[in-house]
């Protein structure tokens, strides 16, 4: 089943105190969310991923060393990357 997560993910990150993007609404957004962290104030990266993949692909090769936060919209877990190729469920959100 399709669902829209824009606006979901824009609630939960102006009421975390999240910065949004200019760039976020330019394409529909998807389940998988990455905050980062080390971002003064904490920023919503532009991105969305619908596969677990792509987001393990984005954690190795542009977020590697930086503190990132993974959401997922549709199941409302916190991810971990377990480091090699994989996401962890963490605590519901």
């Amino acid at each position: 089943m399709f669902e829209r997560y824009q606006a979901k993910i824009e609630e939960y990150c102006n009421s975390a105190g999240f910065q949004i993007p200019v760039g976020f609404g330019r394409h529909d957004a998807e389940r998988y969310v990455a905050i980062d962290l080390d971002s003064e104030p904490p920023k919503l990266v532009a991105a969305t991923w619908a596969d677990e993949l792509d987001v393990v692909n984005y954690l190795v090769k542009h977020a590697a060393g930086r503190k990132t936060q993974v959401l997922d919209f549709k199941d409302r877990r916190e991810l971990t990357f377990n480091g090699k190729s994989g996401l962890l469920k963490g605590e519901a959100f």
